[in-house]
């Protein structure tokens, strides 16, 4: 189903925009500053399903609900805690999940395996409880129906601004609704990075069918964006339905289409407010063997720190791509066939041809670059197949905000 804007309205409320869903989020002391806890509750409960990190080192909370998630169907509480990562912390990193959880459902009259819990922040470090002991009670006592905003707040950490969507459509004879909180600036690379996201829904699907959705969104929104090139162990996508509009499974695809597309809005606000990130960069290959090639191709390029630096430094190097590409591991690549051309709301510049130079204009390419949306066009040329990958560039203010992270 092609998406188009009279199939799908953009609507407020973020994840309270879906029936039978509350949000809060608080500060406690996760963090000098800045709220740092949030927590969404299913009063009436919700069947959630999930995609997580690639990294072979996993958080403690990453494993937790992995293992619930395959042992449930049906869940009523999220907690999120930015702040520490909870990741390889051992036996205490595992107690302290359990503490967490525990905690919460005790609070919520719920039982603890209705709790699933992520964590985002420094890797290694153990995690101090007694801040999430004293604010639990102004955490459940706040949760609302229109607490998706501070919830987004709070799962936040090198991010600039809280990201939050959603949306209304119409699937089969029935008004849908969708709703999502995203964090994420750095530490981003296929498959997801160290990225959190909560995607709501009311349309009520077994939890395969949700699985078999988020799968096949995730494919083509968090898996095709890179930030730096690293993947965190902390990578959580969670997509609960409240099922308070049943839906038949014949219309699955219309649901996933719309969900894809959610999820591709999501994946463009994380690229948009990378750590340091002036431009917003989207890597275009057409014409390949493959499909596999051509994503292979559009991710390599689009992980390049000299191609991201360049694009920064409004240089239209195009060596530092075709010298990307020939690092990806596309099986067919001609170099004397590649095309590549720079492109934004400025016009477009060709640089190579078939593998050669082509004489260009450097001021007007400096102008193409300087715009805030730019996409870096491969055609190689081999085929009939097409992928893109959304990044950004690399600044100096990058390496500052790294740098100082733990200061």
């Amino acid at each position: 189903m092609q998406i188009t804007e009279k199939k799908v309205s953009v609507i407020s409320g973020g994840l309270c925009a879906v029936e039978g869903v509350e949000a809060n989020g608080i500060h406690t002391g996760f963090k000098a500053q800045d709220k740092d806890l949030a927590l969404i509750y299913f009063p009436d409960g919700a069947t959630v399903t999930g995609v997580f990190t690639r990294n072979k080192v996993k958080a403690h909370s990453v494993l937790y609900d992995m293992k619930m998630i395959k042992a449930y169907t049906d869940f009523k509480a999220i907690l999120v805690n930015s702040g520490n990562a909870n990741a390889c912390n051992g036996l205490n990193g595992e107690e302290d999940v359990q503490s967490m959880t525990s905690a919460v459902a005790q609070k919520l009259n719920i039982d603890a395996h209705e709790v699933l819990v992520s964590s985002t922040g420094v890797i290694g470090e153990p995690m101090n409880l007694k801040p999430f002991y004293a604010g639990l009670e102004s955490l459940v006592g706040g949760l609302n129906t229109a607490g998706s905003t501070s919830a987004a707040e709070a799962i936040m950490t090198t991010d600039t601004v809280p990201k939050e969507l959603s949306f209304e459509t119409e699937i089969g004879g029935e008004t849908i609704h969708f709703g999502a909180i995203i964090k994420g600036a750095g530490m981003i690379h296929p498959n997801m990075g160290t990225m959190l996201s909560y995607i709501v829904t009311d349309a009520g699907l077994s939890q395969n069918a949700l699985n078999t959705a988020l799968k096949s969104a995730a494919d083509d929104s968090f898996n095709v964006m890179t930030i730096d090139g690293d993947t965190s162990t902390n990578d959580t996508v969670l997509l609960a339905s409240t099922n308070k509009v049943m839906l038949d499974e014949s219309y699955l695809d219309e649901f996933t289409a719309v969900l894809t597309a959610m999820c591709q809005q999501l994946s463009q606000m994380i690229a948009r407010d990378a750590e340091g990130a002036t431009k917003f960069v989207t890597v275009k290959v057409v014409n390949a063997a493959t499909k596999s090639d051509a994503v292979s191709v559009a991710k390599t390029v689009a992980t390049s720190s000299l191609v991201k630096t360049a694009v920064y430094g409004q240089d239209a190097n195009w060596g530092r791509v075709i010298m990307a590409i020939g690092n990806s591991d596309a099986e067919t690549l001609n170099p004397n066939a590649i095309t590549i051309k720079f492109a934004s709301g400025e016009g477009e510049v060709l640089v190579c041809h078939e593998g050669l130079a082509v004489p260009f204009d450097e001021g007007r390419a400096f102008n193409i670059l300087s715009n805030t949306d730019v996409e870096i066009f491969i055609d190689l040329n081999t085929g009939d197949y097409s992928g893109e990958v959304w990044t950004c560039d690399m600044s100096v203010d990058y390496v500052k905000i790294n740098a100082d992270y733990r200061s």
